[in-house]
């Protein structure tokens, strides 16, 4: 028998693979394909699982956001410490709402220190986080670093210091928000004159009724608002504005907007059973495109009816 032929260089060719190889090779393949893919398949959906049901029972607590927000250690805390502090100082702002008041009454003097800290830093993003999280509080002892916030440069830290002081609710804190009726900040005045109205601050009337001819739009409909809480007529007409311009055909992307805006007005001028208001009510029966809102208007009109003071719709 003569020998293979032989490549140059003298090495011999590949020999072709038998029929016992390539039938092995087969069956591999078939165990590859319908067993072990599926199986790591399964295995990394059952990890997943298993690993979501721990994130799951894992529930953050005031006191450890706290401690993360303060001090954030970890090897790439150079490069993320700041986006770590902010997501705890907005965590622990939602986490406020919910806590049992004993826990917040402890952690209450670190949340303060870490508020001011963030002050004494510049960090303007955290302190407004902060700001929320101690009205969320709700403790006086919170009233004086919000009168602080009331101080900032940074518009957005008074807006949330002005929630905060209206939230927790303390008497003390109305010759403040007062002043900040005079903010430049058309948002800051709009949230003062809200909390004056929720707080029912009567001492407040006069300061309400000049905001009546404030240059924003937002911060007039805020004081006519705030004077239907207290039972003053003076901003009615400029709610029956509000509620005309609200009640008509909208464009989808802002049918929220103006159905939140309306339903204020409703409760304003429910609440105020002025003559005026009680003609837009009816109007508003006749001619609004949304349900919700034609509804709205028509119990605000049967309360004005029944002569029941203070309710709303």
């Amino acid at each position: 028998m003569s020998d293979p032929p032989r490549l140059s260089g003298g090495t011999p060719p590949p020999r072709p693979p038998s029929g016992a190889e390539i039938e092995e090779r087969s069956d591999w393949k078939v165990v590859l394909q319908f067993f072990l893919v599926p199986l790591s398949l399964v295995f990394v959906l059952v990890s997943i699982f298993f690993g979501l049901q721990v994130m799951r029972r894992h529930r953050p607590d005031t006191a450890s956001t706290l401690r993360s927000l303060r001090s954030y250690e970890g090897f790439m805390a150079r490069y993320v410490g700041d986006v770590k502090r902010w997501q705890s100082g907005y965590d622990l702002s939602l986490l406020m709402r919910g806590e049992d008041a004993r826990e917040l009454r402890t952690i209450l003097p670190d949340l303060v220190m870490a508020f001011r800290e963030a002050g004494a830093r510049g960090d303007l993003k955290l302190r407004r986080y902060l700001a929320l999280a101690l009205g969320h509080a709700g403790d006086p002892r919170a009233v004086e670093p919000l009168r602080e916030g009331l101080a900032d440069q940074d518009a957005e830290t008074r807006l949330f210091s002005c929630y905060g002081l209206m939230r927790i609710g303390e008497r003390s804190a109305l010759p403040d928000l007062r002043r900040a009726v005079q903010d430049p900040d058309g948002g800051v005045r709009k949230m003062a004159l809200f909390a004056l109205g929720h707080l029912e601050d009567r001492n407040s009337i006069a300061l309400l009724r000049g905001a009546l001819e404030d240059p924003e739009t937002d911060v007039r409909w805020n004081a006519a608002l705030a004077l239907a809480q207290l039972h003053d007529p003076g901003g009615a007409s400029i709610l029956v504005d509000l509620l005309k311009d609200s009640i008509g055909p909208a464009d989808p992307a802002t049918a929220g907007e103006r159905r939140e805006r309306a339903m204020n007005a409703l409760r304003g001028l429910a609440r105020l059973r002025a003559p005026e208001g009680r003609r837009a009510l009816g109007e508003a029966i006749e001619s609004a495109t949304d349900p919700e809102i034609k509804e709205a208007a028509r119990l605000a009109l049967a309360s004005c009816d029944a002569g029941v003071a203070g309710s709303a719709p």
